[in-house]
């Protein structure tokens, strides 16, 4: 078993997720952990998601997994290893702030995604666990990106899994929201609400309000700006 660091985008899954994202990535639950006063002890809590995918199977990978990187590696055997592993590493950090670090381990049937934070006075670990081909599969599949249409079905623009984009209503107050990919004609807006929209429902509201939608972070293809609209999202907007 090999502890490596994130790539792509592994690390939007190494926070909550929405119920359809968690479904379609097999999310089992997730463990969180800190070394305690001293950086020596080892307190975990554990959290389902699905009680029904949290087998005896299951229990015994992830305790086998954990016992391997505490005892076999000594990646997680306390707070000065966990330092060395991720500030040895700064490639590892996932946030901007350099306070997380993201790593990933696989078992035959199952993805485990890190977040390490090294620092004192917080949760030092997240281990968030996946089924590894629904994980996998789902990732393939958000590359093609969260497109944006027109009613008529014209694409304008797409952008990343994770990608920004702005809403600029009528009367120019805007706002910038994150998009995560459910499936191809599905999106999630990250409106505080996880609000999950068909993509041809989300520019026909956005049309009926008036507001314009542009993507905030680089694009995949051919970037425009883009009129489309939204009546369900007047209590997200305004």
């Amino acid at each position: 078993m090999e502890l490596r660091k994130m790539r792509g985008m592994e690390h939007l899954y190494v926070y909550s997720q929405s119920q359809q994202i968690s479904q379609q990535t097999g999310l089992v639950g997730y463990l969180r952990g800190d070394y305690g006063e001293s950086g020596k002890q080892f307190w975990t809590t554990w959290f389902d998601n699905r009680p029904d995918w949290n087998t005896p199977e299951f229990k015994h990978d992830l305790q086998r997994t954990i016992d391997r990187l505490r005892y076999e590696t000594k990646q997680l055997t306390d707070r000065e290893r966990l330092s060395s592993l991720c500030l040895n590493d700064l490639e590892s950090c996932i946030t901007e702030d350099r306070h997380w670090f993201g790593f990933r381990a696989d078992s035959e049937q199952y993805a485990y995604l890190l977040k390490c934070n090294p620092y004192k006075g917080d949760y030092n670990f997240y281990v968030y666990c996946y089924k590894k081909d629904w994980l996998d599969q789902h990732m393939v599949r958000a590359e093609k990106g969260i497109r944006f249409i027109d009613p008529e079905y014209n694409e304008h623009f797409r952008i990343p899994d994770g990608g920004k984009i702005r809403i600029t209503r009528a009367d120019g107050s805007q706002d910038e929201y994150a998009c995560r990919y459910i499936d191809d004609s599905h999106m999630e807006l990250m409106d505080g609400r996880n609000s999950v929209y068909h993509i041809c429902q989300f520019a026909e509201l956005m049309e009926h309000n008036g507001n314009t939608v542009e993507p905030v972070c680089p694009t995949l293809g051919e970037q425009k700006s883009m009129p489309t609209h939204h009546q369900g999202m007047e209590q997200a907007m305004g």
